[in-house]
């Protein structure tokens, strides 16, 4: 797995490799020539053929990238049909920050669903609807590598922002504690930013949301 920081959000973009000489490219944030020369220096090195753009969702850090993406290899975005209206506000949601952004392509046509059991090449992982950043948030569970890619719903110490248009704290909250906190304790978690940690350590000392119930967000 490849993380690197994009656009002017600092967003993890997240590269799977898929054992076949595949990639998916989950959340695409790139936005500058540098972050694209970093994206095209990992393919070259290993041998990397981008197969799949997946989006835990559509807000405008997580798919600065996914222009680039169509363009380059005629990949769509795939995300959970609840967040096509996230998706479809991408360009006002950059006037609204300055920030430029490139016709989106159309999304794909077979939408993520909670349970779904994804597998490409020799990855398989298991999507969780997890609402309350954004309505159609999704994480992806890879149990063979104890592994979440979490987009922006659990943090190093902190959990995603619930202001945003189709936010939700209850919704976060029990999200969190649904589809992440019943996973086993030494699961990583990639987040959509910042560095990873492990379900274990938000379970025990998150200030928003954890296993004792005492979390900001469980206290209202």
């Amino acid at each position: 797995m490849f993380v690197q920081a994009c656009n002017a959000f600092s967003e993890n973009t997240v590269l799977l490799p898929d054992g076949e000489g595949g990639v998916v490219v989950f959340d695409p944030g790139f936005s500058t020539p540098q972050e694209w020369e970093w994206f095209d220096a990992v393919l070259a090195e290993h041998s990397l053929q981008p197969r799949a753009v997946w989006l835990t969702h559509a807000h405008l850090d997580h798919v600065m990238g996914c222009h680039g993406m169509h363009k380059r290899y005629g990949l769509r975005p795939r995300l959970h049909s609840l967040d096509r209206p996230t998706y479809e506000m991408a360009h006002w949601a950059a006037e609204r920050y300055g920030v430029a952004l490139d016709p989106l392509p159309e999304c794909g046509n077979q939408d993520f669903v909670d349970g779904e059991h994804l597998v490409i090449g020799q990855v398989e992982l298991t999507v969780r609807h997890t609402p309350g950043h954004a309505p159609g948030h999704v994480v992806f569970v890879d149990d063979r590598n104890a592994r979440v890619i979490g987009g922006d719903v659990l943090f190093q110490g902190s959990i995603g922002r619930t202001d945003l248009p189709g936010g939700d704290p209850d919704q976060l909250a029990k999200s969190i504690e649904n589809a992440i906190y019943t996973l086993p304790d030494h699961y990583t978690v990639v987040p959509g930013h910042g560095p990873a940690t492990t379900v274990g350590v938000e379970k025990a000392g998150n200030p928003f949301v954890n296993a004792a119930g005492t979390g900001m967000l469980q206290r209202t």
